[in-house]
């Protein structure tokens, strides 16, 4: 009956991806607008336990053994985390439901909640990798006039000029219908779906936030949390593989009777 082993196993294995998840949660303890990972963890299926295994009792009933432990899921908790202020217009914080889209080198909409803008030598709103930030009805940066560039809530991009405001573009937020629609793609930014529908601002901007210039989200990883996660998950990876180790010395030992 190999169940011991098993159950070892499957146990050291979903403890090593936990692991992985906190220790990439702490590695971006510091990224702007980063969601930390939440794992969770299910049971296998239970193996009855009959007299062909071990005697039993009459009022034992159905006994059974755990067949050990999987992970069941892990995602992305999309919970808001603290502003932090910069001064500068260009950075942007959402207060609330939402994402900022971006459009990568090779023409792609990423989804993502950081921020950290700036505008380009060639006049385009980017992030540091150079994804500029998606604008409707933007008006060309040289046609901006010189002024303080204003972003307000609703995401327009005003600039005052002697007095005088012009809108010059809107930001739009964007929101998919549900948190598997959208794929983790490194580098802080999500991956719409192939087929979904995104939410948009400018079609109902009651279901979003607030943008919030002269902002930036921090991550929502709490430090405490996921280094007590990792030293209770470091025991019980510890705790199983000394469990595999006795296994091994009993079975060593019944097979010297055999």
């Amino acid at each position: 009956m190999r169940i011991p082993y098993n159950t070892s196993k499957s146990a050291l294995q979903a403890l090593q991806h936990k692991l992985n998840h906190v220790s990439h949660n702490i590695a971006n303890v510091s990224t702007i607008g980063f969601k930390h990972k939440d794992v969770q963890f299910t049971e296998l299926l239970h193996n009855a336990v009959t007299e062909n295994d071990v005697r039993l009792s009459e009022e034992v009933g159905n006994p059974s053994l755990n067949a050990g432990v999987k992970m069941a899921s892990s995602k992305n908790n999309f919970s808001q985390g603290g502003l932090t202020q910069t001064g500068d217009p260009f950075h942007l914080a959402i207060a609330g439901n939402g994402f900022f889209g971006v459009t990568n080198a090779d023409g792609e909409m990423m989804l993502t909640r950081d921020g950290a803008f700036h505008l380009s030598t060639e006049g385009q709103i980017v992030n540091d990798r150079g994804d500029v930030l998606e604008l409707n009805n933007a008006v060309p940066v040289d046609q901006w006039g010189q002024g303080d560039v204003i972003i307000t809530k609703s995401g327009d991009v005003n600039v005052l000029t002697n007095g005088q405001t012009n809108t010059v573009g809107q930001i739009p937020l964007y929101l998919p219908p549900h948190h598997t629609a959208i794929t983790e793609a490194g580098d802080n930014m999500y991956r719409v779906n192939e087929g979904t529908q995104l939410l948009t601002s400018v079609e109902d901007p009651e279901a979003f936030g607030a943008i919030a210039s002269g902002y930036l989200e921090e991550s929502t990883v709490d430090l405490a949390q996921s280094i007590t996660d990792m030293m209770m998950s470091q025991r019980a990876y510890s705790l199983n593989s000394k469990v595999m180790q006795s296994t091994d010395e009993i079975y060593s030992l019944i097979n010297q009777f055999n």
